[in-house]
Parts: C-alpha cells; sequence; structure tokens
C-alpha cells in the first residue's frame, strides 16, 4: 500500500507504512537478508516482515537497534521524499582542471539523479580556509568539500602524513595505507565522531603529475631554500618542517598566493603542477623546480547527518558519479598539465627545472625524524608506512 493514498486522517497507518518501507529500502540497499536482520535486531523474521509491510508497530528500542545496524538516524525513516534534502553545498577549488571536473561531478549527480539532487558550488572566498571550511563540514553548514587529506588534520593528527613531501614511496604504498586497517580503524572513525565521512571510494581523485617549488630564484637543491620565506598553510608542523630545512615559513591563505608573490612577500611557494598555469603564479616566480614524488589524491569528505538523509539510490548516484568523476578529473589533470607547461613558458617565460630527487627525499625524511623524535607527529601513523 501507498502511504500517499492513505487518507490524512489515519496518520499512524501512514508512519507505519513509510517507516516500514524505508528499513525494507535500507536492508535491500545494503544486501542483507530478512533473517540477518532480524537476528542482529533480536526481534523474529516475521515481526521484521510485518514492520517492513507496515503491518506491525514498531517499539522505540526496537527501532534505534534497527537504525544502529542501518547507519541511520531514526528521524531519517519518518522523512517524506519531499523532506529530503535537494541541494548539498560543494566547493570549487581552484580554476583549471579541478573546477571543470568539480563543474562536471555536479552536471552528472542532477542528470543521474533525474534532478533530485543538486551540487550547489561554492568558492573559497565564501568559505574562508580549508580549516575553516573542515569546521563548517563537520557542523553542517556546508554537506560536501573535496581537497587534500591533509586538511583533516584538525580533527585526526595521524592526517598529518598527507602534508609532507616524500611521505610515501610510490603511488601503490600511498594506494595501500589508504586500503589499510590503520586508516580505516582509526582515521576513519576519527572524522565520524566530528560527524564527516569520506565519499569516494578508489580514491581516483589524483590532483597534479608532480610537487614542485615555484621561486623568484633557481632552486636546485635544498640547501638553495635556506633563509627563503616559504608559503605554508596555518600549520605548526608544516612551519617546523621548513625551519628545519632551513627555510623561513611564511602562513599565507590560498586566495592570497598571488598577491603575496607580487608583493614580495614570499619567495617560494610548495604546490603542484597543475596549478601553475590557470593561476598565474609564474608571472611573479617564473622558476619551477621538479620533485617528483608521489601526487595527492583528494578526499570528498561530506557531513554524515546529510548524507544519512538520503535515500540509498542517490547515495549510489553519488558514490558512483564521485568514481567516474575522479577518472575524468585524473586524465584531465595529465592532459591539462602537458599543455600548460608550454603555455607558461611562451606567456610568462617560466623555467622547468628537473632536479635529482634524491637529495630532497633524503633531506625530507632526515627532518620527518627529527619531528618524529620530539613527538612533534604522531608516530603511530608513520609506523603504518613501514
Amino acid at each position: 500500500m501507498d502511504p500517499a493514498t492513505i487518507a490524512p486522517s489515519n496518520q499512524e497507518v501512514r508512519i507505519q507504512l513509510r517507516t516500514g518501507a524505508r528499513i525494507r529500502e535500507l536492508r535491500q540497499a545494503r544486501g542483507m537478508r530478512s533473517r540477518d536482520l532480524a537476528a542482529l535486531a533480536r526481534i523474529s523474521q516475521g515481526q521484521l516482515s510485518k514492520i517492513e509491510n507496515g503491518k506491525a508497530a514498531i517499539s522505540i528500542k526496537n527501532l534505534g537497534r534497527l537504525c544502529r545496524i542501518l547507519d541511520r538516524p531514526v528521524s531519517y525513516l519518518f522523512q517524506t521524499d519531499a523532506e529530503m534534502p535537494k541541494v548539498l553545498g560543494t566547493l570549487t577549488t581552484v580554476k583549471g582542471p579541478e573546477n571543470k571536473a568539480i563543474q562536471w561531478f555536479a552536471a552528472e549527480v542532477e542528470r543521474l539523479s533525474a534532478n533530485r539532487i543538486s551540487l550547489l558550488p561554492l568558492t573559497a572566498a565564501q568559505l574562508g580556509s580549508a580549516g575553516d571550511q573542515i569546521e563548517l563540514l563537520s557542523r553542517g553548514v556546508i554537506d560536501l568539500f573535496i581537497d587534500d587529506l591533509a586538511v583533516y588534520q584538525k580533527f585526526e593528527p595521524a592526517f598529518q602524513v598527507f602534508e609532507f613531501p616524500y611521505t610515501f614511496r610510490s603511488v601503490s604504498h600511498q594506494q595501500a595505507f589508504l586500503e589499510g586497517p590503520f586508516f580505516s580503524n582509526r582515521m576513519r572513525p576519527a572524522l565520524k565522531k566530528h560527524g564527516i565521512c569520506f565519499l569516494n571510494p578508489r580514491w581516483n581523485w589524483v590532483r597534479g603529475l608532480e610537487w614542485v617549488l615555484i621561486a623568484s630564484r633557481p632552486i636546485r637543491h635544498p640547501g638553495d631554500i635556506r633563509d627563503l620565506r616559504v608559503r605554508i598553510t596555518e600549520s605548526g608542523s608544516l612551519a617546523r618542517f621548513w625551519r628545519l630545512l632551513g627555510a623561513q615559513p611564511v602562513a599565507v591563505p590560498w586566495t592570497g598566493i598571488k598577491k603575496a608573490l607580487r608583493d614580495g612577500r614570499i619567495d617560494v611557494v610548495p604546490t603542484h603542477k597543475s596549478h601553475l598555469y590557470p593561476l598565474g603564479f609564474c608571472r611573479y616566480a617564473r622558476y619551477v623546480t621538479l620533485l617528483g614524488d608521489v601526487p595527492p589524491v583528494l578526499g570528498i569528505g561530506v557531513n554524515r547527518i546529510k548524507y544519512q538523509a538520503l535515500v540509498p539510490a542517490i547515495q549510489e548516484v553519488l558514490q558512483s558519479t564521485s568514481t567516474a568523476a575522479g577518472d575524468y578529473f585524473t586524465t584531465l589533470v595529465q592532459h591539462t598539465e602537458k599543455a600548460n607547461e608550454h603555455m607558461n613558458i611562451r606567456r610568462y617565460k617560466a623555467v622547468y627545472l628537473n632536479v635529482d630527487p634524491h637529495p630532497w627525499r633524503q633531506a625530507a625524511q632526515a627532518v620527518l625524524e627529527r619531528l618524529l623524535s620530539r613527538q612533534a607527529l604522531p608516530r603511530e601513523a608513520w609506523d603504518e608506512l613501514g
């Protein structure tokens, strides 16, 4: 029986039917058999069948138990389709391939959900720093956030492993960590406590092909950055890292980098090759040191309460589209970087310096060991890296 066909005066029956339909929908979306869910909820299979078909009332005790098993708030079972969120706020990160990929992601979500859900791109200027945005995500002010995993160290220090260069030996090493038990059992639950979960299951949003330094002078060796002013985020551990390398760290918001370069307040910007031409950085710092290193992956963080309010079919659209958009994004970055290098040379007279990454890796690892010995970094996270 369709709850919509029940007379408004019989509200109790309408609620029973809607609640039962939601429970059945969630069970089927998880691929659970009714007897398995009934056993976990400590009720009979026959009782569960009656509940799912709207033929039996359900106690608050059993309702709470079913919701815990199905990972949904109790309120989800009572919401109508009209009360389901229609818009999720997301973030357009920077110009270039990232912007295009997020716009593509938003368009695909709307198309595949038949306009039942939309992603509303916002700008960094509207939301503040990455740290501010993570706080807004946790509080549900914004619903969805795409950025480097290092930003989540605000809630779990182990995410610092994604903040430093040369942490991972290879792409496969990085993927093994992301899919390993430490990330699953320690890092994900830490974010869950703050109301955040990750949407992308394959970690295939790869930001750039190469880590680089852009500078106002040629930099070929770690010793060349001594006493230079290096742009960092507002991170104490990152500041200590660059000081131990001999540089002077200067915290500058992402949106203020170009102005800081133009005004001479910073000399060096560690960044990703894909950012150079779209953001015009080389207009003020034309030397690009190519340091290799494993490119970081982006996490699609989503507010857990808002995500739980979505029906399984819409959740599946977001999951599958985030994976497709990651492949699109990574391919786009690879093609764009090759073209942008030529345009960067032609327009800004950029100079690309191929250097031996071995001294850089050694210097970075030596600094990280010093920070670990001072207990300035979470030792257990680095131990998991092997």
